[in-house]
């Protein structure tokens, strides 16, 4: 049973629902659900945050030819298939297999028809047991928004980023017949919600002004932190003896190595520091398909040994390694296009309580207050990054100062318990739009 409590804001009474059964939704294949990378831990810390509020989620998510219901995340092997339609019967898999055969022989245009479809009966068969479908965002995927409208259940849609300007700014057009296959996916997923989350004002804009969603049907709910994970106890001295750092002053990157994170500028700019302080290191925590080019840079600039990559790591090492830091760092260069995304990273930092030097850039000019919970610099220019980082290692006191008001922010503003309050509003709309 669905009950709805009232809750007093500063505006006007809001509807919070409690004991919701929620679908939440993936339709795209190949996505590893163990990842505690990206995506996957947005969907983790939302569905553990849905659960800590008393709601039932699963996740339903199309593995091969196979749709699989997931009760409980912590434990993949706990899953069910869900009953599909005509997609399940075996004269629709032989027609299927020749077509895919051709289709793979031709080097057509992947279209993602059969899987759409197949999820489409898929979540027909299943929404009727659940109040809210809220699906993540993917390419091409629309079986879940016709389905909810098949099966009048309140639809909830999370974009992340538009996929399409995604890929042509960092270099990978989707061009064609495919190009507008993805089009047509996406406005129809945009239509058919009852109400749209994005986790930055840029892809809220983006969607205003070049996919014609009216603004009240967007909510801007930016990614979360779990706040306690990063403020237990560390032996800071056992950490740096393991990675070999001594008593140096650290800088420190994590995240996923990708061309738009900036690392070539970091790089730079800790060639500069280094020329006043020559026992700064640098501590990459991650790894990612950028590696080669990251590794290109620090042997051009000389930096082999002032550089520790540590590849990648569980989430649950992240707040060790955080707690040796003395700066970190978002260094996103100047894009194309506004940044759109909503940095994870950005908001670990604040819980840990770290001095922050980052861009100036799309969602984070909103989080961090020059000199006030971290320090703001021009995306691209390595001078500016380096000096912002000079400054706060000769300065303990300002380390000090940026990174408990950046804490305290997290506490308030930014911890996953927080936003998972404004998911259920989201939800309470979409509840009362039917």
């Amino acid at each position: 049973m669905t009950v709805l409590t009232e809750t007093p804001t500063t505006e006007t009474a809001v509807s919070t629902p409690t004991g919701l059964r929620v679908a939440y939704v993936m339709q795209n294949v190949g996505v590893d659900l163990a990842a505690e990378v990206g995506q996957m831990m947005l969907i983790r810390q939302t569905i553990h945050g849905l659960e800590q509020r008393g709601h039932t989620v699963d996740l339903l998510n199309l593995q091969g030819r196979d749709v699989i219901a997931y009760p409980n995340l912590a434990d993949l092997g706990q899953q069910r298939r869900v009953e599909l339609g005509w997609s399940g019967k075996r004269p629709y898999q032989l027609i299927e297999g020749g077509l895919r055969r051709i289709h793979s022989m031709l080097k057509l245009p992947y279209l993602a028809g059969f899987d759409s479809r197949r999820f489409y009966e898929a979540c027909v068969h299943a929404l009727p047991s659940y109040q809210i479908c809220h699906e993540y965002a993917g390419l091409l995927s629309v079986g879940a928004a016709y389905a909810s409208r098949k099966t009048n259940t309140p639809f909830v849609l999370t974009v992340d980023a538009d996929l399409l300007l995604e890929a042509d700014v960092m270099g990978d057009p989707i061009t064609g017949l495919r190009r507008k296959a993805a089009q047509w996916a996406a406005n129809q997923s945009y239509q058919l919600a009852d109400q749209i989350i994005t986790v930055s004002d840029p892809t809220k804009a983006n969607l205003v002004e070049n996919w014609g969603v009216p603004a009240e049907k967007i909510k801007v709910i930016p990614n979360g932190v779990n706040v306690a994970h990063f403020q237990q106890p560390v032996d800071t001295k056992q950490v740096r003896k393991e990675l070999g750092l001594g008593e140096a002053p650290i800088v420190m990157f994590v995240g996923g190595f990708q061309r738009w994170h900036g690392l070539d500028k970091l790089l730079e700019a800790l060639a500069l520091v280094s020329k006043i302080l020559p026992e700064v290191r640098l501590l990459l925590v991650g790894d990612g398909p950028a590696r080669p080019f990251v590794e290109e840079n620090i042997y051009r600039l000389n930096l082999e040994k002032q550089v520790t990559i540590t590849g990648f790591l569980p989430h649950a090492r992240i707040p060790q390694l955080l707690a040796i830091a003395d700066v970190v760092t978002v260094p996103y260069p100047k894009l194309p296009q506004e940044m759109w995304f909503s940095p994870l990273k950005l908001y670990e930092y604040m819980a840990a309580g770290k001095a922050i030097v980052a861009s100036s850039a799309g969602q984070i000019q909103n989080v961090i207050r020059h000199d006030e919970n971290g320090l703001l610099v021009t995306p691209g220019d390595v001078a500016d990054l380096a000096q912002a980082c000079l400054h706060l290692l000769q300065n303990e006191a300002d380390r000090r100062r940026l990174g408990a008001n950046a804490q305290r922010e997290a506490e308030t503003e930014h911890a996953w318990a927080r936003q998972i309050q404004r998911l259920e509003h989201v939800y309470d709309a979409a509840l009362r739009s039917r």
